[in-house]
């Protein structure tokens, strides 16, 4: 069985950071696009800003983006569908037999465009790895971890 790879873009906010979301508290915080994507800084998993724990990188995705993917592994399940059973029934028909097969492709999902929304968190920048997270905070009633070394900030 042979492997497809689906990807997409997320067009982050006018800073260029995207929404994450911790699997923990489900708090909600931003990252840079270009850090995140770093290839020449690999990373494997990430703290939560707010609350300390680290999971896999993974487990952060906001449910806008697990849901855009749904969407296009959805229309390419049915893409892949309406090929099969449209060559079935070409197959089919073109025998001169009793059996004929009409089938009705399957509509596409909708697949909504992902923007981020500037928002007024604030910015901060790691003193140990210099990486940039973007959280809401409020003064004096917050601690903020470094998503990506864990470090009190």
């Amino acid at each position: 069985m042979s492997e497809t790879m689906l990807s997409f873009t997320i067009q982050g906010d006018n800073e260029g950071y995207v929404t994450f979301t911790c699997p923990y508290c489900n708090s909600d915080f931003k990252l840079q696009a270009g850090e995140y994507q770093n290839d020449e800084e690999p990373f494997s998993e990430l703290f939560c800003p707010y609350c300390g724990l680290s999971k896999e990188k993974a487990s952060f995705y906001s449910e806008d983006v697990i849901e855009k993917a749904r969407e296009l592994a959805t229309n390419y399940a049915i893409e892949e569908l309406n090929k099969a059973f449209g060559k079935m029934a070409k197959s089919i028909n073109r025998k001169k037999g009793i059996i004929k097969m009409t089938y009705k492709p399957l509509k596409k999902v909708n697949v909504r465009e992902l923007k981020e929304k500037d928002t007024q968190e604030v910015e901060f920048q790691c003193t140990i790895c210099n990486h940039h997270t973007k959280v809401l905070y409020c003064a004096g009633a917050s601690k903020i971890f470094c998503p990506y070394c864990g470090l009190d900030l």
